[in-house]
């Protein structure tokens, strides 16, 4: 009998033995594939349009073709697949600015978003109209290090969320630059502090992991430059999907260990990042290496989603006669550049300075959204150009003052262009020293004299850099900018505007 029980147990132990997975099967099973979608900055750009440092002939962008890859890609995944918005998503074209955002947000509703972060410019229409917007999202809105007055978050809106895929709790983490303290109208703020993210996100990631997350991804609108400093700075991030500096991240960077991923803007590009994660040991496997970004086109052949193309028709509509009415010409493309004198900076103080009787016009780089392609200019393209319902404003400046704001202008990232002026700077000298020559209508600018300056509200009333033009006097509103370009246009139609040398760099 003995003999019997001891056949058996070996029987059932050889066939438990035969049942249970190999060491190499269950580090199989334990491993699962994520598709992280994303996108950012897109500013509106719901409709195809040209972009010639793209395609010089060909349009891009297009939320319907957006909508049907990105349902492709859950199709591919459909139990493993998130999708991201890193912030910025409304500003920025006639369709999404008459109807603050509604359409965007609509499109991104259909879409089933997962999270979006803050961005500076959803601060753009006030926080009256931020916070419609964000009781009309269907999804998590995030930033972790904005807060009002007693130390609240803005209603509505959540530092982070937990989202579960395949078995795995993946923590979302919601950032909105600092920047925005001056890169938005000071009113449209009012009340709010926008805190350094490495002094907010240390505890919110021990947080997320006291609750089960396997991941951390860190939705950032904060620029790339930042996210690497992140990245080295603050321990336990996975994976940084950014916004804010437009950048086109064709493969993924990695610093300090973290995956940083961004996918351009104006709804160009959807990026597709996928992962393989091991849930045993609850660490990244891979992920893609090359070519994360995916244009977005109507070209020949490319799908798109009907549901979407209807959305986008109920709202352009609206608006297509309007602005596509024919204000002028190009002869030539008129290009924005942010760092040094560009035709169509040019064109736009021209315009500033002729609508206003100014003898200086500035206007800074960061406010000119897109180019002029050569060719017909209609209302839409300069709404474009110009998105903000910015003002001119007039005021009395010293010599003393103006050039104390090109000093700025000269070592801040988005240099100012100018109309009334011709300045060499000499890049050799210490800064505050680097203007080497200043003229006024062919005369030396004279440090005690007082001119007349035209800027945009925006600048006028600006904190940070250019805060200079809030010791102007004399400060008188005047038409709306985008106005008096599109007469500028009409009345020098057909415009061809080349730099002319008004602003020269030595050394």
């Amino acid at each position: 009998m003995a003999t019997c029980f001891a056949f058996l147990a070996s029987v059932l132990a050889a066939a438990a033995l035969a049942l249970s997975p190999s060491p190499a099967m269950a580090a199989r099973q334990s491993e699962i594939n994520l598709t992280i979608l994303h996108v950012n900055d897109t500013h509106g750009h719901i409709v195809p349009y040209l972009d010639k440092s793209i395609d010089p002939e060909k349009q891009v962008s297009g939320a319907e073709y957006l909508a049907k890859m990105v349902e492709l890609e859950r199709a591919a995944n459909p139990d493993g697949t998130i999708l991201l918005s890193a912030g910025d998503m409304f500003q920025g074209t006639p369709i999404s600015n008459l109807f603050h955002g509604k359409p965007v947000i609509e499109i991104m509703n259909f879409l089933h978003y997962d999270a979006m972060a803050l961005g500076n410019h959803e601060f753009d229409w006030g926080q009256d109209v931020l916070h419609a917007i964000i009781s009309s999202a269907s999804f998590p809105v995030l930033s972790s290090n904005i807060h009002e007055r007693g130390g609240g978050l803005i209603p509505g809106v959540k530092p982070y969320v937990i989202l579960k895929r395949k078995g795995v709790r993946i923590a979302v983490i919601g950032l909105t630059t600092p920047e925005t303290r001056y890169s938005t109208k000071a009113e449209n703020i009012s009340g709010l502090t926008f805190t350094d993210p490495e002094n907010v996100l240390p505890s919110l990631i021990r947080r997320v992991k006291a609750h089960g997350a396997s991941i951390v991804i860190v939705l950032s609108h904060d620029g790339l430059d930042s996210d690497l400093l992140l990245a080295r700075r603050v321990k336990g991030i996975d994976i940084i999907v950014g916004g804010h500096s437009h950048t086109a991240i064709k493969d993924p960077v990695v610093e300090s260990g973290t995956v940083i991923v961004q996918a351009g803007s104006n709804g160009v590009y959807l990026g597709v990042l996928h992962v393989s994660f091991d849930k045993g040991k609850k660490k990244m496997l891979g992920f893609t290496q090359k070519d994360e970004l995916k244009l977005v086109s109507p070209a020949r052949g490319a799908q798109m989603d009907p549901n979407v193309a209807t959305i986008i028709d109920k709202y352009d509509s609206q608006v297509r006669a309007e602005f596509s009415k024919v204000i002028g010409t190009a002869t030539s493309d008129l290009v924005r550049d942010r760092s040094r004198e560009s035709s169509l900076g040019d064109l736009i103080t021209d315009a500033m300075r002729e609508a206003s009787g100014a003898q200086i016009a500035f206007q800074n780089a960061g406010g000119i959204r897109t180019d002029i392609p050569k060719g017909p200019i209609t209302l839409e393209t300069l709404f474009m150009v110009l998105p903000f319902d910015d003002e001119l404003v007039t005021m009395d400046l010293t010599g003393e003052k103006i050039l104390e704001v090109l000093e700025k202008s000269v070592t801040a990232e988005n240099l100012l262009q100018v109309s009334g002026m011709r300045i060499v700077y000499d890049l050799s000298h210490p800064s505050g020293a680097k203007v080497a020559a200043a003229e006024v209508a062919g005369n030396p600018m004279e440090p005690r004299k007082t001119y007349k300056v035209v800027t945009n509200d925006f600048l006028a009333t600006a904190s940070g850099t250019f805060d200079v033009f809030k010791q102007g006097r004399n400060v008188r509103m005047g038409s709306p900018q985008r106005d008096a370009v599109a007469d500028y246009i009409r009345k020098i139609s057909p415009v061809n505007t080349h730099p002319l040398d008004r602003i020269l760099f030595k050394n």
